[in-house]
Order: C-alpha cells, then structure tokens, then sequence
C-alpha cells in the first residue's frame, strides 16, 4: 500500500513536471518545483517508513526545512527586486 502511494506522488511529481518546463510565469515554475520537493519528501518518508529506515526520516525533516528557506528566499527576492534590502 505505501510502495503504491510512493509510485502515485511520484506520478504526480511527473505530471506537475509539465508546468516547471511549460510554466508561463517564473511564480509558477518555482510553486511547481517546490511542489515536485514535497512530493519528493513525501516519497522518502514512506520509503523511510516502509523499510524501517530512521537515518532517511531525519533526512526527509532536513529536506522540508531546507525547501520552506528556499521559498522564502525566493519570495523576498520577488517582492523587492534583490535580496538585501
């Protein structure tokens, strides 16, 4: 059951793929590829419960935070112009 959610997100990763590639505007690029992030932490952790793997849940936790910094960094680069200010 969770090696087919595992399999379900990463179809979902594929599918939101399209809109980084074909993504009007650079907002919804990055929106797609935080996403695809999500999903890709989303993944590890069932991986990481599946097969008992702690080490890869600390990881996982390590991840999120580092995608939530990137986004905010992202999100004040574009609302000035420049990341300094």
């Amino acid at each position: 059951m969770i090696i087919g959610l595992a399999i379900f997100f990463t179809i979902l990763s594929l599918i939101v793929s399209y809109r980084v590639v074909i993504g009007p505007t650079i907002t919804d690029r990055l929106i797609g590829a935080d996403t695809i992030g999500i999903f890709m932490s989303i993944v590890m952790l069932m991986i990481a419960l599946e097969y008992d793997i702690a080490l890869l849940v600390d990881i996982v936790l390590a991840y999120a935070v580092l995608l939530f910094i990137d986004m905010l960094i992202y999100a004040k680069y574009f609302e000035h112009g420049e990341l300094y200010k």
